[in-house]
């Protein structure tokens, strides 16, 4: 899987995230909005190929994201970055706990 072409979904989702980010009004809750888009970038890399390792490799340095590099270093944008790094945390953890627990129940059963 090319990781430029993976670069490039999560620098399409990162866009609208922030998008959602900078047109919610001060203290408007946003989160599950920011949640449901990061779910929907990880749909879309899984389905481009993508392993977890890629993903995780990917969202640590979104930095090298070409479509993003500057945005992301905005302080102002730093919370942010945080939420969806932990969001895809979670989500590939989640994932990777239920495989396991497939295979576990696969031995058992």
């Amino acid at each position: 899987m090319s990781t430029e072409y993976l670069k490039e979904i999560v620098g399409r989702h990162f866009l609208i995230i922030l998008k959602i980010a900078t047109k919610a009004a001060d203290g408007e809750v946003f989160g599950d909005l920011v949640r449901k888009q990061v779910r929907k970038c990880l749909i879309e890399m899984h389905a481009a190929g993508a392993e977890p390792e890629d993903i995780r490799d990917i969202f640590g340095n979104l930095e090298s994201c070409a479509q993003i590099a500057s945005l992301v270093l905005e302080p102002k944008f730093l919370p942010l970055l945080k939420m969806v790094r932990l969001h895809v945390e979670f989500l590939l953890f989640i994932e990777e706990n239920d495989s396991s627990n497939s295979d576990v129940k696969k031995h058992i059963g």
